[in-house]
């Protein structure tokens, strides 16, 4: 009986993700099976190899090279988008628990921290629309106002307990030693990421301004309240006060936010 090209489809791409173990689909060269192979692995791995070049070359190079064809062999992505791909092997790297990355307690924090770089850098921007709106300036925060507080770009808040903003592709991995880190970061106006070491509170206010609900923002009166709310015993002039010491120090630092009052 012919061949269904759904069972042809389905002994290709077996053969495509384990070539040594699948059988090689009937009446096709060898020479171009392997050219095909080897572009779409390439192809596949471009995507992955842009997304984490730090995590990459920190891992001893055989490692590195078990994870991608590992991942090519065994993982089903789902999603559509090309740039889905980085955060696919993300979540295998992560799912896995292989004996040799506990020799790299730091890839999963080092995983993450690079691709949300990549999402800065494609993620969409806020709404266009922002009638009745300003940037927002350091001083419009001094002591009695009370302006809402708006993020005018992707923006992120992190933290970590490795120091993974300052490792290089020539790190050296024996180097590498276990630091709490704060975060913010975010795409500028020239489209650029950038990245802000910061006190946890500071992470902490943006944080509450990303989960804000769309078109509004708290002033700093209200996050002091939040602030109050989670910890006994602090008063409302103290949290109100180290609030706009810190948003102060982040619009200094080039975070933009925007206002409507």
């Amino acid at each position: 009986m012919t061949e269904s090209l759904a069972e042809l489809q389905r002994t290709f791409t077996a053969w495509l993700r384990r070539p040594g173990q699948a059988p090689a689909p009937a009446g096709i060269e060898a020479r171009r099976l392997a050219i095909y192979r080897d572009l779409l692995f390439n192809n596949v791995m471009t995507f992955v190899d842009s997304a984490f070049p730090v995590a990459l070359a920190l891992l001893p190079a055989a490692l590195t090279a078990r994870l991608k064809q590992e991942f090519f062999a065994n993982h089903a992505c789902q999603s559509p988008y090309f740039t889905d791909i980085s955060l696919h092997f993300r979540e295998y790297v992560e799912s896995l628990d292989w004996p040799e990355l506990t020799r790299a307690p730091w890839l999963t924090e080092l995983l993450h921290y690079e691709w949300v770089e990549l999402a800065a850098d494609i993620s969409p921007a806020p709404p266009s629309d922002t009638t009745g709106q300003r940037m927002l300036a350091a001083d419009d925060l001094d002591e009695g106002r009370q302006p809402d507080l708006r993020l005018a770009a992707p923006t992120w808040a992190l933290a970590y307990h490795w120091p993974v903003q300052r490792w290089r592709r020539d790190t050296d991995p024996s180097s590498l030693a276990p630091e709490d880190s704060c975060l913010v970061l975010w795409r500028d106006a020239d489209e650029q990421v950038q990245v802000l070491t910061v006190e946890p509170l500071a992470a902490w206010l943006v944080e509450q301004l990303t989960s804000a609900r769309a078109g509004t923002g708290p002033c700093p009166a209200a996050l002091a309240g939040q602030l109050c709310a989670l910890t006994p015993g602090l008063d409302m002039a103290t949290a109100e006060t180290a609030c706009r010491r810190l948003l102060q120090g982040l619009l200094r630092s080039g975070l933009p936010l925007r206002t409507g009052t």
